[in-house]
C-alpha cells in the first residue's frame, strides 16, 4: 500500500511542527537554566531549519493543491 503524496506531504508537516514545538518548549524552559551552551546552540539552529523546512513543505503541498485544482478545472484530472 503507498501513501498519496499530498498525505505524505501532510504528515510529514505535521510531524515536523510536534518536533519543532517540542524543541521550542524544551528550549525555553532549559533559558533559565541552563548557560548557552553548543548543544543549546546546535538545538536553536535545528529549530531555525525546521521552521524553514516546514515552510518550504507546506509551499510544496500548497503547489500540488493548486496543481490539482488546474487539472480538475482543464478536465485532465
Amino acid at each position: 500500500m503507498t501513501i498519496a503524496h499530498s498525505e505524505l506531504l501532510d504528515t510529514s508537516i505535521a510531524q515536523l511542527r510536534t518536533l519543532a514545538a517540542f524543541l521550542r518548549e524544551q528550549l525555553g524552559h532549559g533559558a533559565d537554566r541552563m548557560p548557552a551552551t553548543a548543544q543549546a546552540r546546535a538545538c536553536r539552529e535545528l529549530l531555525a531549519a525546521l521552521s524553514a523546512l516546514i515552510l518550504r513543505l507546506q509551499a510544496a503541498r500548497e503547489a500540488t493543491i493548486a496543481s490539482g485544482d488546474s487539472r480538475r478545472a482543464s478536465g485532465a484530472g
